[in-house]
Parts: structure tokens; C-alpha cells; sequence
């Protein structure tokens, strides 16, 4: 995978929204550089009322990539649960297909309860999800890179499995895991992973880079070759004041003390994001994926694009 100096990347998440409204943010983010855009991995919203809208990740990201020209793709990220992961691994072979070599493999464990028992999914302990997940990701790289494997785990199988057409990239897509559990979670970064991204303040995120960077000793990969993106809320505007209000806004949404969502989120005029990014660069973060508001909005995105990016290639 191609890298440039930092990583930048927003997330879109589908609540409450149109399609048309989210090609139009894709194609904007697109034209202004960013290297990456996400959907979620949700059935129904999450942050908004339940009652809203929400479409299916992977079938937008196949329908979104024929919308977009240059920028990476993926779901920020997609629950290893809610499917078998061989069938994952061919829809995002099809989507790099489609893309021409643009997908990106965000995955996770999954954590929403509420959604696996609506959905009628059986929601096992910790332990079990992150072993699914480790099976899983293996499963999948060797349909990506194998003629017709074979596969026995204790939670899935492959028998002589036909996997073409192979995606596009090779050896295979970019691999990103989100998450900070530092005993086994950064462990699979470490194994598997060719991005990391994980939220927290940058104490919390420089504790979990060093247990990132030990894993990686243990497993005997290289730490270097790990991108390794900050995740969260940025709030941006040409003047503090309102960035400040805005902000304050957001956490009592959140329902969230303003002093931990301002640890947590990029807050203030594009100059102090860039401050702030710097600060997040200094304990070894090197990319940035930010949630910026409403899908209809573009001001976030343009602002972001035009006056933060450059001041980082």
C-alpha cells in the first residue's frame, strides 16, 4: 500500500441518509485528497433515533466506488460476526474489482449487543469474538492468496475453495482492524493488520502505540509498516467561538462531559487541529479518520481538505 506522509480519512456513517447525498460527500472528499472514506458496519442507527434510515454498508461501498475516481474505501468496520468470513472475503474481493484496487479491509471483533439480539445473532463472550475474528482474518487471507484452500478451525472451515475472481491488490487488500484492547486485540494488529485505528486521548492512544509496538516484537512483524490512525469527532471552524459551542453541542449529544469529548475529539480553528494532529504524530500516530458531522454537510470536509491536509504533504 502506497503511503503518504499522513494518513487522512473521514467516515460517513449511513444514518439517516440518501444515497445521493452520500456520492456527493464521496466525490467532494475525493477531489480534495483525502486518502480514505468509510461507512459503518450497522442495521440500523446507532447515534441517531432507530427510527432512521440505514442502508447496508457493503452494498453501498460496491454502488459508491463507481462514484469515485482515486480515494480508498471501506466499512470503519465491518462486524466479523454478522457474516461467515469466507463470504466476506469474496464480497471484498468484488468490491476491489469494482474499485479497481481501492478497497480497504476495516474489521472487528463486533461490541453492539443490542444489535445481535435484534438480529437474532448469538452474542458470544469477548474471548470467542476476538478467536473468531483471528480465524477469520486467516481464513480470508488465504482465499485471497491461495488456489482453492483448504481451512479447519474450530469456528470455520474451506473445502477446495473456488475464490475468483481474486481482488486486485496484491497479496491482497490492505488489512485494518479497529480497536484498543491491548492484550489480544493489538496482538491481531500485530499478526494481521496493515492499519490500526483506535480513538482515545493521546495518553490512552501512547499507551496502547508502546503495547502495539511489543506485540509486534513478539510476533516478529514490523511496527513501521503498521499505519496507525487516531479515530474520532472532528469539530472544525474558521472561528473558535462557535467551534467551542459546537463542540460543547456534541458532547451533551454524546451525553459526555466537554472536557473528556475535547481530550478525545479534534476540536477548533483548522490552525489548532494542526496543532493538535502534530501532538497525536509525536506519540506515533500517523494518520488521522475523522467522523465530521452529517453526510449533507460539506463544510467540515472542505475545510478539513483545503486548510489541514496541506500543511502535511
Amino acid at each position: 500500500m502506497t503511503r503518504t506522509a499522513v494518513h487522512f480519512g473521514i467516515q460517513t456513517p449511513q444514518e439517516g441518509t440518501t444515497f445521493e447525498a452520500l456520492a456527493d460527500h464521496w466525490a467532494a472528499a475525493d477531489g480534495l485528497g483525502f486518502d480514505s472514506v468509510w461507512l459503518d458496519d450497522h442495521f440500523y442507527s446507532v447515534v441517531r433515533p432507530r427510527s432512521e434510515s440505514q442502508m447496508d454498508g457493503w452494498m453501498l461501498l460496491a454502488a459508491l466506488a463507481r462514484v469515485t475516481r482515486r480515494i480508498r474505501m471501506g466499512l470503519l468496520v465491518s462486524c466479523n460476526s454478522y457474516r461467515n468470513p469466507a463470504l466476506v472475503a469474496k464480497m471484498g474481493a468484488t468490491v476491489d474489482q469494482i474499485s479497481g484496487g481501492r478497497f480497504l479491509h476495516g474489521v472487528g471483533a463486533g461490541w453492539f449487543e443490542a444489535e445481535y439480539r435484534g438480529y437474532g445473532y448469538t452474542f458470544p463472550d469477548v474471548r470467542t469474538r476476538l478467536d473468531q475474528l483471528d480465524e477469520g482474518i486467516r481464513l480470508q487471507k488465504l482465499l485471497w492468496t491461495t488456489d482453492r484452500p483448504s481451512f479447519e478451525g474450530r469456528h470455520y472451515s474451506l473445502e477446495e475453495a473456488s475464490a475468483e475472481p481474486r481482488p486486485v491488490q496484491r497479496p491482497h487488500p490492505p488489512i485494518l482492524i479497529g480497536g484498543g484492547g491491548e492484550k489480544i486485540l493489538l496482538r491481531l494488529v500485530a499478526r494481521h493488520a496493515q492499519l490500526w485505528n483506535c480513538p482515545g486521548d493521546r495518553e490512552e492512544l501512547g499507551r496502547k502505540v508502546d503495547v502495539l509496538r511489543r506485540h509486534c516484537e513478539t510476533e516478529g512483524t514490523s511496527f513501521d509498516a503498521i499505519e496507525r490512525t487516531w479515530f474520532g469527532n472532528v469539530v472544525i471552524d474558521r472561528d473558535a467561538s462557535r467551534a467551542r459551542d459546537r463542540l460543547e453541542r456534541l458532547a451533551r449529544a454524546w451525553k459526555t462531559p466537554p472536557e473528556t469529548m475535547a481530550r478525545r475529539a479534534l476540536a477548533g480553528t483548522p490552525g489548532a487541529i494542526i496543532d493538535q494532529m502534530h501532538a497525536l504524530q509525536e506519540i506515533g500516530i500517523t494518520g488521522f479518520i475523522g467522523m465530521v458531522g452529517r453526510v449533507e454537510d460539506l463544510r467540515a470536509t472542505r475545510l478539513l481538505g483545503e486548510e489541514v491536509l496541506p500543511a502535511f504533504r
